[in-house]
């Protein structure tokens, strides 16, 4: 019994000191871009149901209020992070631009594309933006860009939690079609069947190869900044990777030593693209192949003193038969011990 009471002395002299439970959210927020155009890029909806949607995302981020929250493919920016914290009182707000054509300044084409990453945080966290790494293509800055093709980058910002630094990273990597062993042999059984011609096969064959080729590279580029900047501090990486959970560009991650949230916590598949539920993907007819179902968007956790409570979907209800997005968002709940 002394040696008990010992121990609680010793931890009460430490500082008192004790675990902080830190709720954090992802959502690929989805441009509603088509990406195709020079003067102005074309866009599946009008402008009205683009800013229903944005109502739909921020009312949904103000019920959950979780301390940290990474957005991808947010546009336009500066914009769109201005109005979002203006939705979120008690929040700060950073961004970083990864796609805008030819730009300087406020002036450029496509008229219509500032594309980039939200990170906001409960004010109380001291949200720092500390860098913006490009990863694969050209790039973007917030004030001029000069991209004749597709780039990534990854955003990072550091908070404090239980009087500990916690690097926060936000990142879309390339979407294209998956190369994993069942969609591409489904590929040839459609070829099989007259369904598809040899050159559309090839075609598809080439991107999704080529896309997971990409996402390799992005993984590794990942990693290799996040260990620059964060060290042996925890890290908290979201993000919309466009990777399958068990392919190699995830591989990496994990052999990095990243712990999938949801793959740890997580109840179910999680599906964060349903071509069978959400709505704008049926609308607008955005799935690479039919009844496309698949965990595209993710949160990663590492370091000492760091783990995954629990996870699950949200924002996957729609209201007026409409989603806030293409994709379905990630909500978790994080213990970081002091």
């Amino acid at each position: 019994m002394k040696r008990f009471l010992l121990i609680l002395s010793l931890a009460a002299v430490a500082g008192g000191a004790v675990a902080e439970t830190l709720s954090v959210a992802t959502i690929n927020a989805w441009s509603g871009l088509t990406y195709q155009g020079i003067f102005s890029v074309g866009e599946y909806e009008d402008r009205a149901t683009r800013a229903f949607r944005f109502g739909l995302l921020a009312d949904a981020l103000l019920a959950l209020q979780p301390d940290v929250i990474a957005l991808q493919e947010a546009n336009p920016l500066p914009r769109y992070a201005e109005e979002l914290a203006g939705r979120l009182p008690g929040y700060d707000s950073v961004s970083a631009v990864r796609q805008a054509g030819v730009r300087v300044g406020p002036v450029g084409l496509p008229a219509n594309l500032r594309e980039g990453e939200i990170l906001l945080a409960d004010r109380a966290r001291g949200l720092t933006r500390t860098a913006v790494k490009q990863l694969a293509g050209p790039g973007a800055g917030d004030l001029a860009a000069f991209q004749f093709g597709s780039g990534t980058q990854m955003l990072a910002g550091t908070i404090e939690v239980g009087g500990r630094t916690v690097h926060l990273f936000t990142t879309r990597w390339s979407p294209s079609p998956q190369a994993d062993r069942n969609r591409l042999v489904g590929l040839v059984d459609e070829y099989l069947s007259d369904s598809l011609s040899g050159d559309e096969l090839a075609r598809l064959i080439g991107e999704a190869v080529r896309g997971s080729e990409r996402r390799r590279r992005e993984a590794r580029e990942s990693v290799a900044f996040i260990n620059e900047t964060a060290g042996r501090e925890p890290v908290i990486l979201m993000g919309s990777l466009f990777a399958l959970p068990g392919s190699d560009e995830i591989r990496i991650l994990r052999e990095a030593g990243f712990v999938d949230v949801w793959a740890a916590v997580g109840p179910s598949a999680g599906y964060t693209f349903d071509a069978t539920s959400n709505a704008n993907i049926i609308e607008y007819e955005l799935a690479s192949h039919p009844g496309e179902r698949e965990r595209y968007d993710y949160i990663f956790i590492r370091g000492d003193g760091i783990v995954a409570r629990s996870a699950r979907i949200i924002l996957s209800t729609p209201t007026y038969g409409v989603h806030p997005s293409a994709h379905y968002g990630i909500y978790a709940e994080i213990r970081i011990d002091p």
